[in-house]
């Protein structure tokens, strides 16, 4: 009877959990129209990308690196561009749907995972009842970093919602060896997804926030090793997965360190502290709310969505008020509390601007190739909805109460997004149709069309012009000289011209070189004799040619890079390996049971 009740109860929670879907569907996809020039800005990087892709995978095949790409800036690096995301959905539903459809679909999928996965965390190993899990991922669904991000156009941000996932994975019951193998290779590929997905600088304070819920299940539920041995496991499995994009990575950023841009940062602690606050349960503070130093680049308002919504405070209280009356923590638990603790105010910590301090992080790998730390704060979005949902638990006790605060909870939650003002996503201008119709020009039957020209884009006065657009120029078979291109500085502060013109690609220069840039010569100099932002040379028109038309050329690795490609190919046997293994031996228990 009780079994049935709680089966009946979770099935409830579920079709709240759908309607909160559906709701949020009807918010927000309409932000993303199938056509006209509504679509964020960053879009005018990724969609070029996803297209470049597409045109790579046309002439190649799937199992082809896509080391290089003629699409943009006279010849770039693509694998080693970790704005690329070749090895993700977006890119493979692109090989069946097109950029467009590609995106409405990771939206609508990504969305879908991060509400389940919460579900399932707080049902699972914090044995949350099933409103509070309910409650839980509908504030975790509508929270705005994941939102916003897609919608602005950072695409390489979606992987964000598989946060909860990581730490399921890692919290799951595992009684056989079969388990283990299986949670470590999950949280392997989920590690490995994020960072091929581009999620760089967001990867570790996913992972702080993946080790503070184990802490607190540890609190909550007593400390087990178990979980921290498949966390480092499957964190160097997943190293082992990206080997060969990482040793690609590092070697780009050897040439183009992306350290120029000041770190803005707040003077006080005590007014980071009231705009976090503002991020995560109000409404983003507005520039003049926001006392940073050292702004380079505008922070717009994308940058400070996080929001869950008041009702994730009002929550965080009425539960931290329960929590002070009974809560009695073990001697042994101190240790972990003061870590969470850390671990919380870490994201505080780098955004906190003084000279010194603000030196010190310039000179650290990975931080000092950033140009904000502000999206750190995404390390409390997971950790808020988590423990929203715990404290449902402890504010509403009895049953029959349950399911009208989580109801009463989604509502409030789904009117405070609907109200919120989104003008300036409405202001975006990006167009997605040139680059859905090449897509679908190739797609019918039409060749790839392989880079002829360099081009340039004045306005009707002749001067030079930097439409948001320009990179759209690769569907018309030209490759943008003044490209969107970060890597090199949003600026271009860092792309070597050197004797590039407009016209066309193959031309033979005075000095005896292509109009082309050689982008082996950006990733792996010494290994081809070369400088960073050398031409294909004269004898190399053969090479040039293939590049043009997004095929494989010859080009050499160093051994630190064959050795990265050799490791990701063996890392990725052993888990095909790991798999079989697991579906064995789960099958011999079943005969045996």
């Amino acid at each position: 009877m009780i079994d049935r009740l709680l089966a009946g109860e979770a099935s409830r929670a579920g079709l709240l959990m759908l309607a909160a879907l559906g709701a949020y569907l009807w918010i927000f996809v309409p932000y993303l129209p199938s056509s006209g020039a509504h679509w964020g800005h960053d879009y005018a990087l990724h969609l070029p990308n996803l297209l470049a892709g597409y045109f790579w995978f046309q002439q190649n095949g799937l199992l082809a690196a896509p080391w290089f790409s003629p699409a943009q800036c006279a010849g770039v690096p693509f694998l080693a561009d970790l704005n690329v995301a070749y090895y993700s959905l977006p890119q493979w539903a692109t090989f069946a749907v097109g950029p467009v459809g590609a995106i409405h679909l990771t939206f609508v999928l990504f969305a879908v995972f991060g509400a389940v996965g919460c579900f399932m965390l707080l049902r699972g190993p914090f044995a949350a009842t099933p409103w509070a899990a309910a409650t839980a991922a509908v504030l975790f669904l509508y929270s705005g970093f994941f939102t916003y991000r897609m919608l602005v156009g950072h695409l390489t941000f979606h992987p964000i919602t598989l946060t909860p996932w990581l730490a399921w994975a890692l919290l799951a019951v595992r009684a056989h060896v079969w388990q283990t193998m299986l949670s470590i290779c999950a949280a392997a590929l989920m590690f490995a997804y994020m960072f091929h997905a581009g999620m760089v600088h967001a990867i570790p304070p996913v992972a702080i926030a993946v080790a503070v819920i184990l802490l607190l299940h540890g609190q909550l539920q007593g400390h087990r090793r178990g979980p921290w041995l498949v966390f480092a496991s499957a964190v160097l499995l997943s190293l082992a997965l990206g080997a060969q994009r990482l040793g690609a990575a590092l070697a780009l950023l050897q040439q183009f360190p992306r350290d120029e841009y000041a770190l803005p940062g707040f003077p006080s602690l005590l007014a980071e502290v009231r705009v976090v606050l503002l991020s995560l349960f109000w409404r983003p503070p507005d520039e003049l709310a926001r006392p940073l130093l050292s702004v380079n680049l505008p922070l717009d308002r994308h940058e400070w969505e996080y929001g869950l919504g008041p009702a994730a405070a009002l929550l965080l209280l009425a539960g931290a008020v329960r929590a002070a009356k009974g809560i009695r923590w073990a001697a042994s638990a101190w240790l972990a509390t003061v870590a969470i603790v850390v671990a919380l105010a870490l994201p505080l910590a780098l955004n906190w601007h003084q000279p010194a301090w603000h030196a010190f992080l310039k000179s650290q790998p990975l931080l000092g190739s950033s140009s904000t730390l502000v999206r750190w704060y995404v390390l409390y979005v997971p950790l808020v909805a988590l423990w929203a949902g715990l404290a449902f638990d402890a504010v509403f006790p009895a049953a029959p109460w349950r399911a009208r605060a989580a109801i009463a909870i989604a509502a409030a939650t789904l009117a405070w997004n609907w109200t919120a003002d989104r003008s300036y996503y409405t202001a975006q201008t990006y167009d997605p149709g040139v680059m859905q119709r090449a897509w679908q020009a190739v797609n019918t039957g039409a060749p790839v069309p392989a880079v002829t020209h360099l081009s340039v884009r004045v306005d009707k006065a002749s001067h030079l012009a930097v439409p948001l657009d320009r990179n759209d120029d690769m569907a018309r078979g030209y490759s943008q000289l003044v490209c969107y291109q970060p890597m090199f500085g949003y600026g271009l502060e860092r792309l070597r011209y050197g004797e590039l013109r407009p016209g066309p690609a193959l031309a033979e220069l005075p000095d005896g070189t292509l109009n082309l840039k050689n982008p082996a010569c950006y990733v792996f100099p010494a290994a081809n004799a070369c400088a960073p932002g050398d031409h294909f040379r004269r004898e190399q028109r053969e090479e040039a040619t293939h590049f043009l038309r997004y095929q494989p050329y010859a080009f050499q690795r160093p051994v630190s890079q064959t050795l990265a490609d050799v490791v990701t190919l063996a890392a990725l046997l052993l888990i095909f390996a790991a798999l079989a293994v697991a579906a064995v031996l789960a099958w011999q228990r079943r005969l045996s049971a």
